[in-house]
């Protein structure tokens, strides 16, 4: 597999091409209820006066994010719903459960605010776009701060990016994917079975040697995805205890309890799906159909890409995506921040054991404001805590085939603050070739530094699903059959998608961190020192 960094920022590459900018594929109305979501459609989104239109996105229309420091101070939430009332809803934070005030501890993380409809209001339709648009024209006029209606943001529902199966609406049939619209659909080179283009395959290979006794602490690489299932690489049998220590892939549950107690707050009033541990389940979102989902596998898949590319790392498991490909804006913000926390911590009280040196996200959502850096200030502002504290943060640059800046990735090209560590690192897909070609799906743009195998990946995954497709053709009598695309016991698959680019980027990275000497020095000036001696050896 290639690991390609971009050196040269001068290099000829696709710049934006504005007459696609919106041509995206639409996800089915399904998913979008089940997740309590809608599309911001360019041609019908309401604007404040003198603004451009909005691009398209998805987003959840009953829930604002609000900085804690504005979510919690009564007269700024006043200030809002005195705006708010005009259209007959009021917007309450929701961070009243147990895990609130370990969360309120963090300051200015980011808190879901629902709208309500008020008592003494007509019957309206709840959409946090045009409230938003509402508490920014208000802004405008100096009827509420404007710092405060700035910061006020729709939650984006985030989808990871494996293409064909692993972005919700690619196996839907609705098409409108380049590919799917150009000709190449189910008969494109990387379609494989029942349109999707993860299959089983048999991996004859133990997993990568790995030291018992490492002489220095091994780096961390966080992986924010899907969660885990069993795996023998990774000394789990079953899904009755987490993974045991020593076998590189360990989980959170004071990160993952944090993210379900945000959900269950706001789940109330909203439609929400709950993820209520690390397991990446349940494997199928239809049980009447019994199809594997979407992204069911998708983060083991990911931490078998780092076992292999970089065996003397730990992976730590946090599950924000849910196994249909979708993860909340909200719940990655509240896991990245509680990260940070952690560094944060480890470095102020020298707790090595606690670090995290490298985080891979292999999701991601475009931005509906053509001014992208002034409405992703949320998004933005954590991923610089996680830089300034010396953390390399890796992000896959998404599969739509397009110049379309697809974040966090898009990150990527942002100006660093003083003191921090490398810029975040956006990881295009390359095709398994000896010329290493620039995969058909992969977006690109100036604002992609890094290029890897992405396309053809043989990697771990959960070996206890088993979904309704079956072999077509069997001949009971002499124990022949046909292939069955959705047996998954022998506990491997072949897959494509920037999402396997971006980890194995990552894993290059943590490759040589390891060989830097000891990691367990851990304050922040060592740690930002070592993350650009890292870079600077790639």
């Amino acid at each position: 597999m290639v690991v390609r960094f971009v050196r040269d920022e001068t290099a000829e590459v696709a710049a934006e091409d504005a007459s696609t900018l919106n041509e995206l594929p639409a996800p089915p109305r399904q998913l979008l209820d089940r997740h309590g979501a809608r599309v911001l459609d360019p041609a019908t989104a309401v604007v404040v006066a003198g603004q451009p239109v909005p691009r398209t996105t998805v987003y959840r229309p009953g829930v604002f994010l609000i900085p804690g420091r504005f979510a919690r101070d009564q007269a700024t939430l006043n200030s809002i719903n005195d705006v708010l009332q005009r259209i007959g809803v009021y917007a309450a934070p929701a961070d009243r459960g147990e895990q609130a005030e370990r969360v309120r501890e963090l300051g200015d993380l980011p808190v879901r605010a629902v709208l309500h409809v008020r008592e003494d209001s007509d019957p309206v339709a709840v959409d946090c776009w045009k409230a938003l648009q509402l508490l920014r024209a208000a802004g405008e006029r100096g009827e509420l701060e404007r710092e405060v209606a700035a910061a006020i943001s729709v939650e984006h529902l985030l989808f990871t990016t494996p293409v064909f199966g692993g972005v919700p609406w690619e196996t839907s049939g609705l098409g409108g994917t380049p590919w799917e619209t150009s000709g190449f659909g189910a008969g494109s080179s990387y379609g494989r079975t029942r349109g999707a283009n993860r299959i089983p395959v048999t991996l004859a290979a133990d997993p990568p040697h790995r030291s018992e006794k490492p002489e220095h602490r091994r780096p961390v690489i966080a992986v924010l995805d899907t969660g885990i299932g069993p795996h023998r690489w990774f000394g789990m049998t079953d899904r009755s205890a987490p993974p045991p220590a020593g076998v590189g892939l360990a989980v959170a549950p004071d990160i993952q309890a944090a993210i379900l107690q945000a959900e269950i707050d706001s789940g109330s009033t909203l439609p929400t799906q709950l993820l209520t541990d690390y397991w990446d389940a349940p494997t199928t979102g239809q049980p009447l159909i019994g199809d594997v989902d979407t992204d069911t596998g998708h983060g083991l898949f990911i931490a078998g890409i780092i076992r292999q590319a970089c065996p003397e790392a730990d992976t730590l498991a946090i599950r924000v995506v849910h196994s249909d490909g979708v993860a909340y804006e909200g719940d990655v913000l509240l896991a990245l921040h509680l990260l940070a926390d952690r560094v944060r911590r480890a470095q102020a009280d020298n707790r090595p054991d606690d670090m995290v040196d490298v985080v891979s996200l292999s999701l991601g959502y475009y931005e509906e404001n053509p001014a992208d850096l002034a409405y992703t200030g949320l998004f933005g502002s954590v991923i610089a805590e996680l830089l300034g504290l010396g953390v390399v943060v890796v992000a896959a640059a998404g599969n739509d085939a397009t110049t379309r800046r697809f974040y966090p990735a898009a990150f990527a090209d942002q100006p660093l603050g003083d003191g921090s560590g490398p810029q975040l690192i956006s990881v295009g897909a390359l095709n398994p070739d000896v010329t290493g070609t620039k995969a058909l799906f992969s977006n690109e743009g100036p604002w992609v530094r890094c290029w890897a195998t992405g396309a053809g990946v043989v990697s771990t995954y959960p070996a206890d699903v088993r979904g309704t497709a079956a072999a077509d053709h069997e001949v009971p009598d002499h124990g022949r059959s046909s292939f069955d695309p959705d047996d998954y016991s022998a506990g491997f698959a072949v897959w494509d998608g920037t999402s396997f680019a971006a980890p194995l980027a990552a894993a290059e990275i943590g490759k040589y961190l390891a060989q830097a000497g000891d990691l367990g020095t851990v304050d922040r000036e060592t740690v930002v020192k070592r993350a650009w001696t890292t870079l600077g050896l790639l």
